[in-house]
């Protein structure tokens, strides 16, 4: 008995094996930062800008308001959104 496939089947079989060939491909450069003679991966540097940035905006926000209600919460997503906006922006 023979198997019929769809088109969208078919199509998506070209489309992963597609998607899988650039996916494989390498980058030029990896993305590093030397410094003082050591590589050292650029997301350190982002999340160290990402604690940076959130530990001023902490500042920023204490001085208007009280302590904010799930400070865990809100510190944990500001650092996230500054480390990557911080990639998105030098990287």
């Amino acid at each position: 008995m023979q198997i019929v496939k769809s088109r969208f089947v078919m199509q998506l079989k070209k489309i992963s094996g597609l998607l899988l060939a650039v996916s494989l491909t390498g980058c030029s450069l990896p993305p590093a930062i030397p410094v003082i003679g050591a590589y050292y991966p650029s997301w350190l540097f982002c999340m160290i800008a990402g604690v940076i940035l959130t530990l001023i905006t902490r500042r920023v926000i204490l001085r208007k308001y009280t302590s904010p209600s799930f400070a865990g919460v809100i510190y944990t997503a500001l650092f996230a959104l500054y480390s990557m906006l911080f990639w998105l922006v030098f990287f």
